[in-house]
């Protein structure tokens, strides 16, 4: 069987949100912000986070508007802190349909690139984040499993059992 890099690609993006899904999906409610280490990124932020970096790649690669409600850079964006306030944040149930949305907009997209994009490297602004379209869906993956990681550390911490697929 012969399998393209896409769908190589696309079976990663999709393999890493079924492994935080079910992480997401199994954290109880009031520990949406838990944080059993100061400063720690908590399930809520986690989930916020992911969602806007899949929303942050689509903007930046195909000049789209962000389908994200204002105010969610500040939130989850890269370099924002979390806070340990459910009162900070958009209810759970929005940051989930966003963290589902934003992930199927980008399935489609990468989905439906070509072969010479896939091929070509990503713009300057992405220099350094994958050597072309193709490795994109890599990192995207990786990222995503960087703070799956996270989330199953925290878990440990507030005493939560692992969570398998």
């Amino acid at each position: 069987m012969c399998v393209s890099g896409q769908d190589v690609g696309l079976a990663a993006l999709r393999f890493s949100r079924k492994l935080l899904s079910g992480m997401l999906d199994a954290t109880p409610d009031g520990m949406w912000c838990a944080q059993p280490v100061a400063g720690i990124n908590h399930p809520l932020w986690l989930m916020g986070h992911v969602a806007w970096e899949d929303d942050d790649i689509l903007v930046t690669l195909t000049g789209g508007a962000s389908a994200l409600p204002d105010g969610w850079k500040a939130m989850f964006g890269t370099g924002s802190k979390p806070s340990s306030s459910l009162n900070d944040y958009p209810p759970v149930s929005e940051v989930r349909r966003c963290f589902d949305m934003t992930r199927e907009s980008l399935l489609a997209w990468y989905g439906g690139l070509d072969e010479a994009t896939l091929a070509s490297p990503l713009p300057d602004a992405l220099q350094g984040t994958a050597e072309s379209y193709a490795a994109l869906a890599g990192t995207l993956a990786w990222h995503e499993g960087l703070h799956a990681g996270q989330l199953t550390v925290a878990r440990k911490l507030m005493g939560l059992p692992p969570v398998f697929m």
